[in-house]
Protein backbone atom coordinates (compact mmCIF):
# COMPACT_ATOMS: atom_id res chain seq x y z
CA UNK A 1 0.00 0.00 0.00
CA UNK A 2 1.04 3.31 -0.65
CA UNK A 3 0.43 5.05 2.77
CA UNK A 4 2.55 2.23 4.48
CA UNK A 5 5.62 4.14 2.77
CA UNK A 6 4.48 7.56 5.21
CA UNK A 7 4.42 5.84 8.48
CA UNK A 8 6.98 6.50 10.90
CA UNK A 9 8.03 4.64 13.18
CA UNK A 10 7.26 5.27 16.82
CA UNK A 11 9.30 6.70 20.12
CA UNK A 12 8.77 3.47 21.60
CA UNK A 13 9.97 1.46 18.67
CA UNK A 14 12.82 3.25 18.45
CA UNK A 15 13.90 2.54 22.02
CA UNK A 16 13.10 -0.93 21.20
CA UNK A 17 15.24 -0.71 18.17
CA UNK A 18 17.99 1.30 20.18
CA UNK A 19 17.68 -1.33 23.36
CA UNK A 20 17.92 -4.58 20.80
CA UNK A 21 21.32 -2.86 19.22
CA UNK A 22 22.65 -2.09 22.42
CA UNK A 23 22.14 -6.27 23.82
CA UNK A 24 24.64 -6.90 20.57
CA UNK A 25 27.73 -8.33 20.98
CA UNK A 26 29.91 -5.76 18.77
CA UNK A 27 27.14 -2.81 18.38
CA UNK A 28 27.69 -0.64 15.41
CA UNK A 29 27.74 2.62 16.45
CA UNK A 30 26.31 4.42 13.14
CA UNK A 31 22.73 2.85 13.79
CA UNK A 32 22.74 3.24 17.35
CA UNK A 33 23.28 6.79 16.38
CA UNK A 34 20.84 6.89 13.93
CA UNK A 35 18.66 5.81 15.97
CA UNK A 36 19.25 8.31 18.63
CA UNK A 37 18.29 11.09 15.67
CA UNK A 38 15.25 9.40 15.58
CA UNK A 39 14.13 9.63 19.22
CA UNK A 40 15.32 12.90 19.47
CA UNK A 41 13.23 14.28 16.32
CA UNK A 42 9.82 12.90 17.68
CA UNK A 43 10.69 14.08 21.62
CA UNK A 44 11.21 17.59 19.42
CA UNK A 45 8.35 16.88 17.24
CA UNK A 46 6.01 16.47 20.28
CA UNK A 47 7.55 19.23 22.41
CA UNK A 48 7.02 21.64 19.23
CA UNK A 49 2.99 20.04 18.52
CA UNK A 50 1.94 20.95 21.84
CA UNK A 51 4.01 24.52 21.82
CA UNK A 52 0.87 26.62 23.25
CA UNK A 53 1.15 24.76 26.57
CA UNK A 54 4.82 24.30 26.83
CA UNK A 55 6.84 26.24 29.97
CA UNK A 56 10.22 28.11 29.64
CA UNK A 57 11.69 25.09 30.80
CA UNK A 58 10.31 22.81 28.47
CA UNK A 59 11.71 25.18 25.49
CA UNK A 60 15.11 25.39 26.74
CA UNK A 61 14.79 21.58 26.70
CA UNK A 62 14.05 21.61 23.14
CA UNK A 63 16.91 23.69 22.13
CA UNK A 64 18.73 21.51 24.34
CA UNK A 65 17.22 18.40 22.07
CA UNK A 66 18.36 20.57 19.07
CA UNK A 67 21.89 20.69 19.72
CA UNK A 68 22.43 17.54 21.13
CA UNK A 69 20.37 16.57 17.32
CA UNK A 70 22.82 18.26 15.49
CA UNK A 71 25.79 16.66 17.08
CA UNK A 72 24.23 13.53 16.59
CA UNK A 73 23.98 13.86 12.81
CA UNK A 74 27.76 15.85 12.57
CA UNK A 75 28.88 12.30 14.46
CA UNK A 76 26.57 9.90 12.00
CA UNK A 77 28.09 12.04 9.15
CA UNK A 78 31.71 11.30 10.23
CA UNK A 79 30.94 7.36 10.88
CA UNK A 80 30.00 7.30 7.33
CA UNK A 81 33.26 9.11 6.05
CA UNK A 82 35.44 6.58 7.93
CA UNK A 83 33.12 3.71 6.87
CA UNK A 84 33.58 5.13 3.30
CA UNK A 85 37.13 5.32 4.09
CA UNK A 86 38.03 1.71 5.03
CA UNK A 87 36.02 -0.04 2.75
CA UNK A 88 38.12 1.58 -0.05
CA UNK A 89 41.10 0.34 1.63
CA UNK A 90 39.37 -2.91 1.54
CA UNK A 91 38.68 -3.03 -2.35
CA UNK A 92 42.37 -1.62 -2.71
CA UNK A 93 43.92 -4.07 -0.32
CA UNK A 94 41.68 -6.99 -2.19
CA UNK A 95 42.54 -5.48 -5.30
CA UNK A 96 46.35 -5.47 -4.78
CA UNK A 97 45.88 -9.31 -3.46
CA UNK A 98 44.74 -10.29 -7.11
CA UNK A 99 47.40 -8.85 -8.83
Amino acid sequence: MDHDRFYKPTVTYHLFLYRAELARRNARQLRLSRTKIEITDELISETVRNLKTCSMDDLKAVNRELLFKRKLRHNVSKLNKEAKRQRQQQQQSHCQLQQ
